[in-house]
């Protein structure tokens, strides 16, 4: 692994990636031995690699068990939505009162690529553009704090997985795109509070509609 930063930072960058996207799930146990030959390094980078995940909530060190990937208790799960709902509310509504025309154009084609994606129902493609409709409006809203913090709160459980979880609810991804398009509509019309009301209305939403996909998904594994 070559690169300018440490081996720490680089092995800690990749397990953090591995488990914000879900490739190790939550409740999963994480070798030393097994990370130190998959990323060709010594057990010590791995092992301050962990350290740093527990510090942002991302593994647990469990004493006499070993180091398992954290796995949010359903109250947890709301707690964090709760907060996203402000956070992200607080964005849009920023972005509204900037108006940055840049900006708002790249919105509109995350929505458009949304459309794209309920028309063809490809889950995939819908993620991946409400993944930058979020980032657009967070990185549009030009407060470095409220980034830092929103990141730092996302990366405490694998959001994307827990999105494919709530458009599988039954005509979850139509309205998912319904909403969306509400908060474009409030940001092009520069319509901070309007803007943030229907952020925290969809954050709300899907909030409600991933509890009920990892209910739909823990019957299916019965």
């Amino acid at each position: 692994m070559i690169s300018t930063i440490s081996i720490t930072a680089q092995v800690t960058n990749a397990i953090r990636d591995a488990i914000v996207t879900g490739e190790y799930e939550p409740g999963k146990k994480l070798s030393e031995s097994a990370l130190s030959q998959y990323y060709k390094v010594s057990r010590t980078p791995i092992r301050e690699a962990f350290k740093q995940l527990e510090r942002e909530g991302l593994v647990e060190i469990i004493p006499r068990v070993g180091t398992c990937v954290t796995k949010p208790t359903e109250k947890e799960l709301i707690e964090l939505f709760r907060v996203k709902e402000v956070l992200e509310g607080l964005a849009a509504g920023l972005l509204a009162e900037v108006g940055d025309a840049e900006t708002i154009k790249e919105l509109a084609e995350s929505v458009d690529m949304m459309r794209e994606a309920v028309s063809t129902n490809n889950h995939k493609l819908y993620v991946e553009a409400n993944n930058i409709f979020h980032r657009v409006i967070l990185d549009g809203s030009d407060n470095s704090k409220l980034v830092y913090l929103l990141n730092i709160l996302l990366n405490q459980i694998p959001y994307n997985r827990y999105v494919f979880l709530s458009i599988e609810v039954p005509n979850r991804l139509e309205k998912s795109l319904e909403e969306h398009e509400k908060i474009l509509k409030a940001i092009q019309a520069g319509d901070k509070e309007l803007a943030e009301k229907r952020m925290r209305e969809h954050v709300s939403a899907s909030g409600q509609q991933l509890q009920k996909g990892i209910a739909q998904k823990l019957l299916k594994n019965k």
